[in-house]
């Protein structure tokens, strides 16, 4: 028992080790033509009156559908990351 499941966790982790840098590179390129939208959907949406809520719901709809219109695939995790990081950049430039 014990090496049948040495062996299926050799498996699994190969196949990690194969796909991670696979998955890296597509996350990485995805924020990085995404992050530019991102930016100016946070600047437009700064001065609104909505809550940090509504308008982190409104940029996440919003960049969504940017994603789609560019024909990028990514996750709601990706897309909530990538609108973060462009309020963090936000406000150090607004520093």
């Amino acid at each position: 028992m014990k090496s049948l499941f040495a062996k299926i966790w050799g498996i699994t982790i190969s196949v990690f080790n194969f796909y991670l840098p696979i998955l890296k590179e597509i996350a990485s390129s995805s924020v990085a033509a995404l992050l530019p939208i991102a930016l100016e959907i946070v600047q437009s949406l700064a001065e609104t009156k909505k809550t940090g809520s509504e308008k982190r719901e409104t940029a996440v709809k919003k960049l969504t559908s940017e994603a789609k219109k560019l024909g990028l695939v990514a996750s709601e995790s990706l897309i909530r990351f990538t609108i973060e990081s462009a309020v963090q950049r936000s406000k150090i430039e607004a520093q």
